[in-house]
């Protein structure tokens, strides 16, 4: 199954890279051959046909079996490509934590008194529970805690409840963990002090009337959240109800409808701060055991204990009782309170960081390739790369350690139990594989074992990425696994697979086949706009894979929005008043600003774009009008689009940082402030200013200024839902000064407090008590200003250049707004779907955004490729053209192929995120011959520069390329 290369065939073909560095001789033949293996042709025909299959197509398969007596490979396909395991990640954990821990390993928490216990039993101090990473503990663990403190005579305690969850460190979230998962159970927040895995379970029933609030049940209970139930009941079956909690909030809001026939909805919250809720736990605990709690407000606080003997420990089940929870039902939370374990029994510090490393130490002694990725312990991170080769040798080595039963029994059983529960039943597989599911969108994988007719135990990994729907995923698995159950005995046919060869494959191959892209998938198609209508190919690699694009993804949105806008198109903000001013210039009402999301108003945003629209200008026009003071509010009319502020599946880590800015129909400065610091005086704290300078966001300023030779550990930090930044830290005084752009909340109200301060600078002046809130523009309003933003052509270009994700965003938004009647960034992917379908782009792909950012995208290099030979026949293509940066001169291209023959000749749009490179545009060859190219790149290298700089490579040699 493997790609097997065939000879090339010959062309005339000269090249040169990097200005005649580099030249392949003419009639130059691939001479490459991969080596070839045993396979089993049955999976070859499997794999095959996932790019025939119209529900299949975009997905891409890694497959590695071997036989664990033998140690035979038995087949394998991409075996070294890294892909997004998801839950299969836990294999790693749990292999690690067996090895490390041992499977008699427990966690225990402990309880600890202060003061003293007189003789009626009243406790003159305080009580503190210290956690020390146990994923189980319930609150009936908790009662039984408290009833064993009833035990040793405690009756009354006459002081506070204190949690102790220093044991870990207080990263609550992993990297890259999508920001709207955060609310679901799946996504708890991680401490070492846990109680019912952070997370509350929630039961709404509808029995009452209807029209009323259906009744609502928690557990466990606790008044640490605070619950507003707005659901209602309604005739019928259906439920549509919404469980949200807002970030960094313990606030619960339930909306929308349940049935009145309907079954009861449930869901599991997951807590902010769970160390507190812990406690709370506790604090109940406490009473329902019969401990009176004497102070009229006993307060629930953290606190760090160093000394003392404990009152009482509780113990969990041991490790191997605990890692069936976690593979069985595939618990996010169990695996990650084993990650940060894992790092403070090995490395005295529990972090991800730490257990990670302690993982990595373990495959080096298992003599596994240790080129991959790992963030978390779970796989909710799509930041994790793994291989199907380094998974199934994981699983090869485990089956011949002591702990290998106590690991195979913690896995799911087809058609038994866990999560294959309902999957191979009535096949040869069932209660034979023995493996770990993993599932997210766009994400599916099957790795364990499974025992072959010869009754040889069979490892096995099969990882999918770019998949469209998870059944025909789960199917692609279920029918591997049953094969490899038959063997030696399968039946049905097989089929040899032999790439295709190009016209410039060999001048492309030799750069994809350098090892240190072995791991790396590349999606990537190059044709001629010059040739057949620009329907020639003249290379192609997985150019049908869906994979992660990035900022490419712009490129979709800069282009429909060419075709549905076009390139003179301009966003407008609009200034109302509720009441005309009187003669002496003063307004009885109120000012409203309504915004139709352009993205560049401004005030004062030193990167953003030069002749971006200042809303000064509104200033300027109520001056000219004679007004002189506001006895109302500011009122700010967002109403163009949702209030949906960030983007389906953003990362939660990337929340403080101006390229995750927030969005609204109002905004101004890109949503963002930036903050300038640079050394003062040694001892004294770091200078900064803030642009704009508003009182809008705080800054608290807990840094200093060190000696030169110092260690630098200065950091801009924002805490979490709020407008208030900290610089921490040591600054140096040798470091140069920087800035950093931040990100700030609810920019609506940003715009209006600019506006309002503005307009106080210029001498307009409101009420004392006056206000910046929302509300919306009625009939009775009157326009007095009207603002234009610059033509959509510059926009673009600042857009596309920058690769600004807020100006993406803005767009998008604006698409659906103008051709759906909805700002979303659903109805504007959907105008960008059915504006690219006049180009025969198959909407098989996946937009949730405009700028990329977020990990759910999935897109082709083929699509890409369709765009842009679209783009190439359009009027307005010359303006899609020249926004995209330049190679060698401008934007996000100035530093790469110079001195090249692309410097000055590429136009491309590049991509960037962990693990993901893109590199999509055109290109002008030595004879004059007019190129397109569109180049995903996915999968882990040790340095983002492999992938860029193979794609620099790539992008001089079609500069270079002569075909005459």
């Amino acid at each position: 199954m493997r790609k097997m290369k065939r000879i090339g065939n010959k062309l005339l073909l000269s090249s040169v890279l990097a200005m005649q560095v580099f030249t392949l001789p003419a009639y130059a033949t691939s001479t490459d051959t991969s080596t070839i293996v045993k396979t089993i042709p049955q999976i070859d025909r499997l794999v095959d046909q996932l790019s025939k299959n119209s529900n299949t197509v975009g997905m891409h398969a890694g497959i590695v079996v071997y036989n664990t007596r033998t140690g035979e490979l038995l087949d394998e396909y991409d075996a070294d490509k890294t892909f997004v395991p998801a839950s299969n990640l836990k294999l790693f954990v749990t292999a690690a934590a067996l090895d490390k821990l041992t499977p008699n390993h427990h966690f225990k928490t402990e309880v600890y008194t202060t003061g003293q216990i007189n003789k009626k039993g009243v406790l003159h101090g305080n009580v503190i529970v210290k956690g020390y990473g146990d994923p189980s503990l319930s609150e009936e663990d908790m009662r039984n805690m408290a009833k064993e403190m009833s035990n040793k005579g405690i009756k009354s305690i006459n002081g506070d409840i204190l949690v102790d969850d220093s044991y870990f460190d207080d990263d609550r979230l992993g990297a890259g963990w999508m920001w709207d998962d955060e609310s679901y159970g799946y996504n708890a927040q991680i401490s070492s002090l846990a109680v019912h895995e952070n997370m509350i379970s929630l039961s709404i029933t509808p029995d009452g009337s209807i029209g009323e609030a259906p009744s609502l049940g928690m557990n466990p209970m606790t008044d640490y959240v605070t619950i507003h139930n707005n659901a209602k009941i309604v005739e019928g079956i259906n439920n549509n109800i919404v469980i949200d909690r807002p970030r960094g909030s313990n606030s619960v809001v339930i909306s929308g409808t349940i049935g009145k026939q309907s079954s009861v909805y449930t869901e599991d919250v997951a807590i902010d701060d769970p160390a507190l809720f812990a406690g709370n736990v506790w604090k109940k605990a406490l009473s329902a055991e019969g401990i009176d709690l004497i102070k009229k407000k006993v307060k629930v606080e953290k606190t760090k204990i160093t000394t003392g003997t404990p009152i009482l420990v509780h113990n969990s089940q041991s490790l191997s009782e605990l890692i069936v929870q976690l593979n069985k039902q595939s618990d996010n939370f169990y695996a990650e309170m084993l990650l940060k374990e894992l790092g403070v029994v090995a490395k005295n510090e529990g972090s991800f960081n730490a257990g990670a490393d302690v993982i990595e130490e373990f495959l080096k002694k298992a003599e596994i390739d240790t080129n991959y990725r790992q963030v978390d312990g779970s796989g909710l991170s799509r930041m994790d790369l793994i291989s199907p080769k380094q998974m199934a040798q994981l699983l090869k080595y485990v089956s011949q350690q002591e702990y290998k039963e106590v690991f195979e029994q913690s896995l799911p059983i087809a058609g038994v139990d866990g999560t294959l529960k309902s999957r191979m039943i009535g096949t040869s597989a069932e209660k034979n594989v023995h493996a770990k599911t993993g599932s997210m969108s766009g994400i599916n994988s099957l790795s364990g074992y499974v025992t072959d007719q010869n009754g040889d135990k069979l490892a096995f990994s099969i990882l999918l990425n770019g998949v469209r729907t998870s059944s025909s995923a789960t199917a692609f698995q279920d029918a591997v696994a049953v094969l490899l159950s038959q063997y030696p005995n399968q039946t049905g046919d097989g089929v040899q697979s032999i790439a295709d060869t190009f016209l410039l494959s060999t001048l492309i191959d030799p750069i994809l086949n350098q090892e240190n892209l072995k791991g790396v998938t590349t999606g990537i198609v190059v044709g001629s706009l010059d040739r057949k209508n620009g329907e020639e190919v003249l290379y192609q690699r997985d150019g049908d894979d869906l994979l992660t694009p990035a900022s490419n993804m712009k490129l979709l949105t800069s282009a429909t929005a060419l075709r549905e806008l076009g390139p003179d198109y301009t966003f407008k903000t609009e200034l109302y008043l509720t009441a005309p001013p009187n003669k002496h210039g003063k307004v009885d009402g109120d000012v409203i600003i309504k915004g139709y999301g352009d993205p560049t108003l401004q005030s004062d945003d030193p990167t953003g774009q030069k002749n971006g629209t200042k809303i000064t200008r509104l200033v300027e026009d109520l001056k000219k009008k004679g007004i002189t003071q506001i006895n109302g509010d500011m009122i700010i009319d967002e109403s163009q689009y949702d209030t949906q502020r960030l983007g389906t599946g953003w990362a939660w880590d990337d929340e403080p940082y101006g390229y995750n800015a927030p969005l609204s129909a109002l905004s101004i400065n890109r949503s963002s402030v930036q903050v300038n610091y640079k050394p003062s005086e040694v001892g004294k704290p770091v200078a900064f200013n803030l642009e704009p300078k508003t009182e809008y966001v705080q800054i608290i300023n807990e840094s200093k200024t060190v000696q030169a030779d110092s260690k630098n550990t200065f950091t801009v930090e924002k805490e979490r839902g709020k407008n208030i930044i900290h610089l921490k830290g040591d600054l140096p005084l040798s470091v140069q000064p920087g800035s950093e752009q931040m990100a700030i909340e609810e920019p609506s109200l940003y715009a209006g407090t600019i506006m309002k301060e503005e307009m106080e600078k210029a001498g307009i002046k409101f009420r004392k008590r006056a206000e910046v809130k929302n509300g919306v523009v009625t009939n009775g309003e009157v326009k007095i200003s009207q603002l234009s933003s610059p033509p959509l052509r510059d926009i673009l270009g600042f857009m596309t250049k920058e690769s600004d994700n807020f100006y993406a965003e803005m767009l998008l938004k604006r698409l659906g707004a103008e051709k759906k009647g909805e700002g979303s960034s659903s109805a504007g992917a959907q105008v960008v779907k059915d504006s690219l379908l006049k180009y025969g782009i198959d909407p098989t792909y996946r937009m949730v955004d405009g700028s990329g950012l977020s990990r759910y995208d999935m897109l082709s290099a083929r699509q890409i490729g369709n765009v842009l030979v679209g783009m190439s026949k359009e009027p307005f293509f010359d303006v899609y053209d020249q926004t995209l940066p330049i190679a060698g001169v401008d934007g996000t291209l100035k530093n790469r192929m110079v001195q090249t023959l692309a410097e000055n000749n590429l136009h491309a749009k590049t991509g960037t995120l962990t693990g993901v490179s893109g590199l999509s545009g055109y290109v002008t060859t030595k004879d004059g011959e007019h190129l397109y190219f569109a180049i995903l790149m996915n999968g882990y290298t040790s340095s983002s520069s492999i992938l860029t700089n193979a794609q620099n490579q790539i992008g001089a040699a079609l500069a270079g390329v002569s075909f005459k």
